[in-house]
């Protein structure tokens, strides 16, 4: 059910219209909110959205926009929405745990909110047969490869803020598999063993190389940024764009029928060589081993922890993969809205960031944006409700979608857990 409705509720313009991802606000623009700031309600209640055209600071009055309203459980309703000079409530309902999205547009014009019920009654769906079988067998396939490293230094990218104070190398570590793990490695010049805690970084979706995580090195980390395909890091722009149009093109969606042939089983294995490789090191103080990562970098990030019990600290920026058979349940799909493929529903559950998050024990921090389209938040709430350890948190942000403050660097809370 959706009702629309005009309500004098604001004086003023709102400053928490969300808006597209920019630095600057455009003098034309549309803007969507809950009329509720934190956006979570109970089943039965009201869900109210207010819906405004902006321009040049001021409210534009009859302007018709195309609204869209996708509720967990429902088939989406699109409907027609004429603009006033104070903003237009539209309202729905929910009637169990879930996520409803309201989406506006105007030619070229867009903007979206979310809004929650019960967020933390969401319950994921239970785990594939065979998971854990599944990846004991490839951790001893992952034994029976020699780690092999290639290290080669090359110069920090910034100078001479870092220069005196960072080593990097470009690093590829042999992995079972068809590639290697390859990213680069950041650490603080001079370091002695057993001196320096461990950060991994793991990359989202796309082709590209690994970057020198030199901020992390500057604060007394090793630090190592890893690319998710296992690709050389100093190809150029034209390699990476001809893998991206070419073999790696819609790699998430790649039709396959074993969990075996998924580019997803040897980002895995990489994630948990890049991890032996960490505490491999010298100058890893054996205590503090941290995996970061945003959509599907914190899928690795989860997947690390799942299966690696010397990870002491997760951040897992809106997760990707999470809950994928959530969508075969009637919730909104999350990337890559492949689950409903002929063969996917065998294969991406042994792939899936709420499974991984069952088996974590380590501190966990994760992020949802309430719009997301990508990394749903349905099916991040699922992952965050069913990860085992006792120390996690989440953190909401009601106007994002699937870019900006929703990918939190979390530095506070690392360095906490670091005890500094």
């Amino acid at each position: 059910m959706v009702r629309v409705d005009v309500q004098p509720l604001y004086d003023k313009l709102c400053p928490e219209w969300n808006l597209p991802d920019a630095a600057e606000k455009p003098a034309t623009r549309l803007g969507v909110r809950s009329l509720v700031p934190e956006a979570v309600y109970a089943p039965g209640e009201p869900i109210t959205f207010l819906v405004a055209m902006i321009e040049n600071n001021q409210y534009r009055s009859g302007v018709g926009l195309k609204c869209r309203m996708i509720r967990d459980y429902h088939e989406p309703v699109e409907f027609p929405l004429v603009t006033r000079d104070t903003p237009v409530e539209v309202s729905t309902e929910l009637e169990r745990p879930g996520f409803v999205r309201l989406e506006v547009t105007l030619g070229e014009l867009s903007a979206a909110a979310g809004a929650g019920v019960e967020p933390e009654k969401i319950a994921a769906v239970p785990d594939i047969t065979g998971f854990d079988s599944f990846w004991r067998a490839h951790r001893r396939w992952l034994n029976m490869v020699q780690p092999r490293v290639l290290k080669r230094e090359v110069i920090p990218a910034v100078l001479p803020e870092y220069g005196e104070r960072v080593r990097c190398f470009d690093v590829q570590v042999a992995c079972a598999g068809a590639k290697p793990v390859s990213g680069i490695l950041s650490m603080p010049r001079g370091a002695k063993p057993k001196s320096c805690p461990a950060y991994v970084f793991f990359h989202g979706a796309g082709v590209r190389p690994a970057f020198q995580p030199l901020t992390w090195a500057a604060r007394g980390l090793l630090a190592f940024n890893v690319n998710a395909h296992g690709l050389y890091n100093d190809l150029s722009e034209a390699d990476y764009r001809a893998l991206a149009e070419g073999p790696l093109k819609d790699y998430a969606k790649q039709p396959v029928y074993s969990a075996e042939d998924s580019v997803f089983r040897d980002m895995i294995l990489r994630v948990q060589r890049a991890l032996e490789f960490m505490k491999s090191l010298p100058e890893w103080d054996g205590r503090f081993l941290i995996v970061h990562g945003g959509s599907q970098g914190a899928l690795q990030a989860l997947a690390a922890a799942a299966l690696d019990r010397d990870v002491s600290f997760v951040v897992a920026n809106a997760p990707a993969m999470c809950d994928q058979a959530g969508e075969l349940a009637g919730r909104m799909s999350p990337w890559p809205h492949a689950i409903s493929q002929a063969g996917m529903e065998r294969v991406a559950p042994f792939f899936d960031g709420a499974a991984f998050a069952r088996r974590i024990t380590a501190p966990v921090r994760f992020t949802v944006g309430f719009s997301d389209t990508e990394s749903t938040p349905s099916s991040v709430y699922a992952a965050f409700n069913a990860c085992g350890s006792c120390d996690k948190e989440i953190l909401n942000f009601p106007d994002c979608g699937h870019a900006g403050a929703v990918f939190w660097t979390a530095e506070a809370e690392i360095m906490e857990h670091l005890g500094r």
